[in-house]
């Protein structure tokens, strides 16, 4: 196969993963259009290709995942990260597996997953006029130190939603955090805090379901070069989250779900 495709393909993930728009549907399209594959093989592609943003992240936040083990051991800080990734794991399990199955059969032509993400955009734009309205600040808004269980809950439905083609992991859980009134920066990093748990369980789920279909030395290459790719635009992205303009930081994050939902609406099957 030609090896330029899954350069292009890790260059999507690298990208697409960290924004509102499904890097699973971009890699779809890419797979579907570039590569001759059929629609389910290439969602398992984009599935498998999340493996690659599970490493990024890992190097990124080594500290937040350091201060989770010493929760282990009585660390205060360090115990909140680890519920929340414990918890929020588990309710993304118990949702995200049915809607995994169902995706791969009933769902894979569905609009609902265009609009879902389309009302999930409105909304944080929405979210962007009340903070203009109410001026308030990044200041006035929460942090992760406030994060409770119902939090944490609504964050694991959110990303249990990514799993239908066409929904943003990271456009669902940090609208999700947006909206519960946290600050983008604190909204950004606890949504991509969460990718390495989320994409290993992609990745694996992908390779249950298609081993040798998707797990090539070209899905290795792609994977490599969408770590790098990640790297870079983690870093953008949390700089511009913390330009203290948090109205500015929900308009866009809405704009670009919006966006991606009637890219998916577009999308013919």
């Amino acid at each position: 196969m030609d090896i330029g495709v899954f350069i292009l393909l890790g260059i999507v993930q690298g990208v697409a993963e960290w924004l509102p728009i499904s890097s699973k549907t971009q890699i779809m399209f890419v797979a579907t259009a570039l590569m001759g594959y059929s629609p389910a093989l290439a969602y398992s592609l984009g599935l498998f290709l999340e493996a690659a943003s599970v490493i990024a992240p890992l190097l990124y936040f080594r500290g937040v995942y350091a201060s989770a083990l010493r929760g282990l051991l009585g660390d205060r800080a360090g115990r909140r990260w680890l519920t929340y990734f414990v918890f929020t794991t588990v309710v993304t399990a118990v949702v995200g597996l049915p809607l995994y199955l169902t995706a791969r059969t009933s769902l894979m032509g569905s609009a609902a997953a265009g609009w879902l993400m389309i009302a999930l955009g409105l909304a944080v734009m929405l979210n962007a006029f009340l903070l203009q309205k109410a001026k308030r600040t990044a200041a006035g808004l929460k942090t992760f130190g406030d994060m409770t269980l119902r939090d944490m809950a609504l964050v694991g439905i959110a990303q249990a939603l990514s799993v239908l083609p066409g929904v943003s992991r990271s456009g669902a859980t940090t609208s999700a955090l947006l909206l519960l009134g946290y600050k983008p920066e604190e909204a950004f990093k606890a949504s991509f805090a969460l990718v390495p748990i989320a994409g290993l369980g992609a990745a694996v789920l992908s390779y249950l379901t298609e081993k040798g279909a998707v797990a090539t030395p070209e899905a290795a290459l792609a994977m490599a070069v969408g770590v790098v790719v990640s790297l870079a635009t983690i870093s953008a992205l949390l700089r511009f989250a913390k330009s203290g303009r948090a109205a500015l930081v929900n308009v866009v994050v809405g704009a670009l779900a919006v966006a991606g939902g009637i890219v998916r609406l577009s999308a013919p099957g």
